[in-house]
């Protein structure tokens, strides 16, 4: 009995990889490098939004297509705790936010085949503290009859630990030349003027740096 059960519990961790190495996207860095599904991510930068003025701490998290289709997806996540402020993700398009502790899901949206999308996932503390959450990739298919959305498989899952501290901000740079700036949409469309709505503002230095805050016009 002990070998039937010890068999059955490896085929069923085998199926569970088998089922995760098979699913379409994947969490990775800016430059495209696969974090690992389960990993710990610990945040302790934060900045300073131009816009706002108030502290925003990005997580850093793209999300991979590393199929050779489309996808539909979206995002599933858990606020496990938040000591102040918002927890927000702008993935796949529109932005989720959260307030408080709970279970959040993102709209679902269309991921090229092959690109690496920033998840605009952050969290924006009002004072010093700390948040914890717990994010997961989602796939979406088409109901044939009603043609809604509805979510289809789980994917990858990480954990975001969020350490907020004053002394941790990193002041955007004022002793660099601009050489222009441009704004996006949410879809990562450039627009000559924004109008209602949230955008990415990107700065763009003589030296070939660049920065990018979020933007809500009115």
């Amino acid at each position: 009995m002990k070998k039937i059960f010890t068999l059955c519990f490896v085929l069923a961790m085998a199926l569970a990889v088998s089922a995760q190495s098979d699913f379409p996207l994947q969490f990775a860095d800016k430059d495209g490098n696969v974090i690992a599904d389960g990993s710990t991510l610990n945040i302790t930068e934060a900045e300073v939004d131009d816009f706002t003025g108030e502290a925003l701490m990005p997580s850093g998290l793209f999300a991979k297509n590393t199929s050779d289709e489309e996808v539909q997806c979206g995002g599933s996540f858990t606020v496990q705790s938040m000591s102040s402020g918002v927890f927000q993700s702008c993935f796949p398009g529109n932005c989720q936010q959260a307030k408080e502790r709970g279970d959040f899901s993102t709209q679902n949206g269309a991921l090229a085949a092959g690109e690496l999308k920033n998840m605009m996932t952050e969290w924006l503390p009002a004072k010093e503290g700390s948040c914890v959450v717990v994010y997961q990739l989602v796939t979406y298919k088409q109901n044939v009859i009603t043609k809604k959305w509805m979510q289809d498989k789980l994917g990858p899952k990480v954990t975001l630990n969020f350490v907020y501290g004053t002394a941790g901000i990193k002041g955007v740079a004022t002793d660099k030349q601009v050489r222009s700036v441009a704004f996006f949409d949410m879809q990562g469309r450039q627009v000559d003027r924004p109008v209602h709505g949230m955008y990415v503002m990107k700065t763009f230095y003589a030296d070939g740096t660049h920065t990018a805050q979020k933007q809500f016009v009115r």
